[in-house]
């Protein structure tokens, strides 16, 4: 039985969001910020700022904050020659290009002017990742300058149809273009797929124009926006519906959907309930998920997701699932659920680079490759490439999901502003102690014998049980120094503030060798 595919958008002027339901559930959620537009697939004329052969790679300038990172295993002979390649695209006849096979500082020097595109956001302090292997995606085919390169979509199975499709671009291929074959273009007809290419080749002749008088660094061409990404490369025949709660986005929709799927037109709909349409198709519920650590499984079980800054760590837990029949047959159908529910966790999330899943050991060798072979089917649905090993002797599946951008998280949530994105505070009696080394600190000093300390209320309460003897001990360790508690709510469980009633000045930072640090961090 096949999938029930339907879109829901919902419009403001600060954010678009994009929900991919399949059968009713949230698989995917698309999120663009009006301030944070994507730059993934934009074409830039870049100049070469630094050649670092320990590294063999470059750093290009494109315009942005942060210089963008080009590899030398993306670097293509004869594109560091910017002008020639644009005047072959001026042409029609594109200059074939090769791998390049010697190491970059051969290839590229600083100051070259090269035609590169971005193929990943920046993330954190890391700039955008760009290469010179420049394609442009229509509604049915992938178009490739100077690169010989002619197949069809690996998401095609059907044998017959890739050998039809494969005919078909042999025949509408233009001279000097490499061309793939799109999942979209299953069962169109050759006419439609010669008009998606000469359209495309237009817009190369184009973006050569502009390179031939534009001068780095610069924006040659920019990708759609993320509503019309959506449309063109996920919305297929067998889509059910596309609902959205904005009329202008509903047109510019239609609009699209005309031009390249006339029959998918009539599938937009406005949404006119008074209800938020997030709410109506019950994406706003699932959408709390994605913040939480921990995913509960209908059996009982759970994942444990954490982020760290090499990998993704995903745990299964049995939880309060216990089985009805033995212990082997609880662990399978926990680990068979779990599968599913980290593929959907990783498209939801749109999570990527290494990502190391824990699933509950298993003895028996059938049971090991029916939970792996049930996680790679659930991965073929992603449209995200994702590589998968075996499952180690102790459980573990290392696998990758290729990363383009920041994860949903990243996206949706900032560090917390009182441990830095730590996930954890100091304990009352770490910061009880980190007042003690003060006190004593300052009582050597012998400057300041009067002192108020604030603190949270949490600690404060903490230094007053047990009938106030915490708080006695702690007057004692600053011999010679009188210090009053006051309770301040606006500091964090890790903060303390020490005033001197004495010199009527904030003393903290002069006796407080283990202060928050300055990415909010708590010290030790």
């Amino acid at each position: 039985m096949s999938t029930k595919v339907d879109f829901v958008i919902n419009h403001h002027p600060e954010v678009t969001r994009i929900a991919v339901l399949e059968d009713g559930r949230l698989m995917e959620l698309i999120v663009e910020m009006a301030e944070e537009k994507r730059i993934v697939g934009n074409i830039y004329l870049s100049r070469v700022n630094a050649v670092l052969p320990g590294m063999q790679a470059a750093f290009v300038d494109i315009g942005l904050e942060r210089s963008a990172f080009l590899h030398v295993s993306d670097v293509r002979e004869g594109f560091s020659d910017s002008l020639a390649f644009a005047r072959s695209l001026v042409e029609g006849k594109p200059m074939k290009c090769r791998d390049t096979t010697g190491p970059i500082e051969k290839a590229l020097n600083k100051g070259d002017q090269v035609l590169v595109q971005v193929t990943k956001e920046p993330i954190g302090t890391k700039g955008a990742r760009v290469t010179t292997r420049l394609s442009i995606a229509g509604r049915y085919v992938v178009s490739m300058p100077g690169d010989p390169v002619a197949g069809v979509s690996r998401k095609v199975h059907d044998k017959q149809e890739r050998s039809r499709l494969r005919d078909i671009i042999e025949d509408v291929r233009s001279e000097g273009y490499g061309i793939i074959a799109r999942t979209a273009g299953m069962g169109q007809s050759e006419d439609n797929f010669k008009a998606d290419v000469d359209q495309i080749v237009k817009r190369w002749m184009e973006i050569g124009q502009a390179t031939l008088k534009a001068k780095p660094p610069v924006l040659l061409h920019q990708e759609h926006d993320v509503i019309t990404v959506t449309m063109r490369d996920l919305v297929t025949a067998d889509v059910n519906s596309v609902v959205t709660d904005s009329r202008s986005v509903a047109t510019q929709i239609g609009k699209y959907l005309k031009s390249v799927a006339p029959d998918l037109a009539g599938r937009v709909k406005v949404y006119r309930g008074k209800t938020p349409i997030f709410d109506h198709f019950g994406v706003e519920d699932e959408i709390a998920g994605i913040m939480r650590r921990e995913v509960h499984l209908k059996c009982g079980g759970s994942l444990v997701i954490d982020h760290t800054e090499a990998l993704v760590a995903i745990d299964v837990n049995t939880k309060r699932f216990v089985g009805r029949k033995s212990q082997e047959n609880t662990i399978l159908k926990t680990n068979m659920e779990a599968a599913k529910e980290v593929a959907r966790q990783l498209r939801l999330r749109d999570l990527g680079g290494i990502i190391v899943i824990d699933f509950i050991d298993m003895d028996n060798p059938e049971h090991k490759e029916k939970v792996l072979n049930c996680l790679r089917s659930e991965l073929g649905r992603d449209r995200s490439p994702t590589k998968t090993c075996q499952l180690s002797p102790l459980g573990l599946v290392e696998m990758t999901r290729k990363r383009v951008r920041p994860s949903l998280i990243q996206s949706m949530s900032s560090p917390c502003p009182h441990c830095g994105g730590y996930g954890r505070v100091h304990s009352p009696i770490s910061v009880m102690t980190r007042i003690e080394r003060f006190l004593e600190r300052a009582a050597n000093d012998r400057q300041h014998r009067n002192l108020v300390v604030s603190m949270n209320p949490v600690v404060a309460r903490y230094l007053q049980e047990n009938e106030g003897h915490r708080l006695e001990y702690l007057a004692r360790r600053g011999d010679r120094i009188r210090a009053n508690i006051h309770e301040d709510p606006r500091l964090t469980e890790s903060e303390f503030r020490v005033f001197s009633l004495d010199t009527h000045e904030e003393i903290t930072e002069r006796y407080d060798s283990n202060k928050v640090d300055s990415t909010g961090s708590p010290g030790v």
